[in-house]
This record gives structure tokens, sequence and C-alpha cells, in this order.
């Protein structure tokens, strides 16, 4: 197989019919089915199901190919991008992914100074929930990956990992709540609460979870929402109440329009954020670079 079989495979997938892959390649389509051929008599196996006239159906040869085909692509970018900017005299560029409450509180002002620093580095940015984020760096989607994780250590046979900050999960209820003045809030008045949940599609809410079943408790749940700014619009209404991350809450505790509470008995959860990338990234010098800013700044600790 070549490079350009593996682009049309892939090009076919996205496009989930060889008629719109054809016009993004800016071949034809009988060139398009002709490289498809090939390349399933190449591996002696077939890699559509053609029951789907969509031709978007991958069989499991299909699916195993793809698996390494975007890693090899991805690599075949970056390599020509490389060079491209070493030719051209470019800084470079890098790619990452983080959480949506990191990229809202933390990652800007982590961004400002790296700029400062590097304004010639372009930087490619994602949202993630972490599990998605991990999939992407082993991909070789993106470069890094500052992940949201319960505990400081993150450890992987193929993955680099370093803790560069941490910070607390705390109750949060409306001003009208009727926990928002109490000063001796108990487990058992919170339990009386209807919870909305945050980030159940991530590791953050099976943490909470986790950690009340250990102590022999179950919370009432409602409301479930991916969208961290929505839940804090719920509970400005008093929606319910929420264990939402610190840094995601700053402005609004200052404001007034949410109120944090200390619950007597219930541990500190803390969540921590970890620089992580391939064992075998290759080190280009926007990446180098980044790397070294990150070790070297440690960008931040709130500890409630």
């Amino acid at each position: 197989m070549d490079i350009k079989q593996l682009e049309v495979f892939n090009t076919i997938y996205k496009h989930k019919n060889f008629s719109n892959a054809a016009k993004e390649l800016f071949i034809s389509q009988p060139t398009v089915s002709a490289h498809i051929k090939s390349l399933e008599e190449d591996l002696g196996m077939q890699l559509f199901n053609r029951k789907n006239k969509a031709m978007g159906n991958l069989t499991d040869a299909g699916k195993i190919l793809y698996q390494y085909s975007t890693q090899i692509l991805s690599l075949v970018k970056e390599a020509e991008n490389s060079l491209a900017n070493y030719k051209q005299g470019h800084t470079g560029s890098l790619s990452l992914v983080t959480s949506h409450s990191f990229c809202y509180w933390v990652l800007p002002k982590i961004l400002e100074n790296f700029n400062h620093l590097y304004p010639s580095v372009d930087i490619i940015l994602h949202t993630e929930f972490t599990p998605k984020m991990i999939e992407m760096v082993y991909n070789r989607e993106v470069h890094f990956a500052i992940a949201r994780t319960s505990t400081p250590d993150f450890s992987d046979e193929f993955l680099h990992s370093e803790l560069i900050g941490q910070d607390p999960s705390v109750f949060v209820v409306s001003p009208h709540h009727r926990l928002a003045d109490a000063t001796d809030v108990s487990i058992d008045d919170i339990l009386q609460e209807q919870f909305i949940v945050y980030g159940k599609k991530s590791s953050y809410w099976p943490q909470i979870q986790s950690m009340f079943v250990n102590m022999g408790y179950t919370l009432k749940t409602g409301m479930e929402l991916n969208d961290i700014n929505a839940v804090k619009k719920m509970i400005e209404i008093n929606m319910g109440i929420s264990i939402l991350p610190q840094i995601s809450v700053q402005n609004e505790l200052e404001m007034g329009t949410i109120k944090m509470v200390k619950v007597e008995g219930v541990p500190q959860m803390m969540r921590y954020s970890n620089l992580i990338y391939q064992k075998d990234l290759i080190m280009t010098g926007a990446i180098q670079n980044f790397v070294k800013f990150i070790h070297d700044t440690k960008p931040y600790s709130l500890n409630g």
C-alpha cells in the first residue's frame, strides 16, 4: 500500500461516498475506485461493507486499517509541515486538547505568556473530556493533552506525563438557596438536595460518585449537562446544586451570582492537570519550546 491509497481510503470514510472524496482530492471517481480496488487487492481483504451504499461502513479489516492510516497520514503531514517550516524559516506549530473548564479559566493565561515568548508559533486548540483527549494523543491527532484526572499520577507505557497544577472541586448553590448562608452544613443537608450533574462522560462525575459511595451515601441527581456554563446558569436560577471545579466559578463567586458551601465531613475533592504526550513525539522547535515552557513555569495551583 502507498500514501495515496491511504489518503483516498480515509477521505472516502470521511465523506461516506466516492463522489465527494473525489471532489476533495481533485481526482476522478473512477480513479478513487481504482485506488480502493488496488488497496484491497494488495491487502487481500475487503475494507468497506458493500451493502452500505454510502460506502462509509467499514469492515472489521477496514476499522483496523483506519486506526493506522490516521496515524500514518498525521505523521506524513507533520513531517511535511516541519520541513516546510525549516525551509521557510517559520517557528512552527503545535496542537493541544484540554477540558472545557481548563480551556476557559486557566489556559488563556498560559497561552498568553507562551505567545509573548514565541509569537510566531501557531497553536491549534481542541476541547474534549479526558478519555477522548487520551485517544487523540494515541492517534497522534494532537501533540499534547492537558488532561484532568482524579490522582496526581498518570501512568501509561507509551505516554509521558507531567503534573502542572491542581485545584479543588466545591459545592455551589444559588444565592437564594436555603443553604447559601448556612454556617454549619452537614452531609445530611446535601443528601436532601437534587444535584445537577456535570461531566458524566468524563472521569469527573464518576470520581465524585465513587467518593460518596465509599462513604456510604448516594446523591440524588436530576439534570445531566455537559456544558459547564449551562450548569452554572441552572444553579443561579436555583434549579439544583452541584459540585464544580473551583476554577470554573471564580467569576460568579466574586459577583455573588453563585455561592460556595463548605460541607462538614466531606474530604477535599482535588482535580489534577497533567501535560501528556507521546514518549516518541518528534521534538520540533515549537514543541520543544512548549514542553520547556510548561516545565519551567508550572502554570497554576489552586488549593482552595
